[in-house]
């Protein structure tokens, strides 16, 4: 037996340590990508399970959020169709909020509309028993004459309209009162008053063939 090719074959001893400590380290290596694969695993589940839960909490929430809107919205339908009325041919908007008399009649103007005019006494009637017992402005006013003058160009005849005024009414006290409101608690409730003054108000439009009276 040749002893050169024998030795050839041989690892030396002092290399067996060397790659004993090389595969140790392999092993650890290799157990330590397994348990980060499965921390890496484990987490993204995590996120998914996370990710699908808020998706059904954002879905929870805007199934609430649209109930609460169609709440109000029906509150609002509630509102809009108790302010508005229909009177012989007319739309009448009583107001919640409060202005001056000019706000006010701005306020129509920018909706088709003026402050009401009361040409009859069952229309007085109508506004009265509509208004339960609130003060409105009306589109009564003399700030540009001497006269009283509708706002929606209606001619006013002092006549038959001098029976709506409160006792006492119009005074013009301090000679300020130019614009009239009404204490919708009987027929004879007109009352002139300072027009920067804030009250409830009421828009009237004539319906024509627009079908708002529908």
């Amino acid at each position: 037996m040749d002893r050169g090719r024998i030795n050839e074959n041989v690892i030396p001893r002092n290399m067996l340590p060397k790659t004993n400590k090389a595969f140790r380290n392999l092993r650890i290596l290799q157990v330590a990508l397994t348990l980060l694969v499965l921390v890496l695993a484990a987490a993204l589940k995590v996120v998914i399970i996370l990710y699908f839960q808020g998706k059904n909490d954002q879905l929870e929430s805007a199934k609430i959020s649209n109930e609460a809107l169609k709440r109000q919205n029906k509150i609002l339908m509630q509102r809009i169709s108790e302010s508005a009325a229909v009177y012989n041919g007319s739309l009448y908007h009583f107001s919640c909020g409060r202005m001056s008399w000019k706000d006010a009649e701005e306020y129509c103007v920018s909706r088709g509309s003026h402050l009401t005019s009361v040409t009859s006494e069952k229309e007085q009637e109508f506004i009265y028993k509509k208004g339960n017992g609130t003060i409105f402005w009306i589109g009564l006013d003399k700030q540009k004459s001497s006269n009283w003058m509708w706002t929606d160009g209606t001619p006013f005849d002092e006549s038959p309209n001098k029976m709506f005024w409160s006792p006492g009414e119009p005074n013009n006290e301090n000679n300020i009162e130019q614009c009239v409101n009404f204490r919708t608690v009987g027929l004879k409730f007109w009352n002139d008053e300072a027009c920067y003054k804030h009250f409830k108000f009421i828009c009237k439009r004539d319906c024509g063939s627009s079908g708002l009276c529908k």
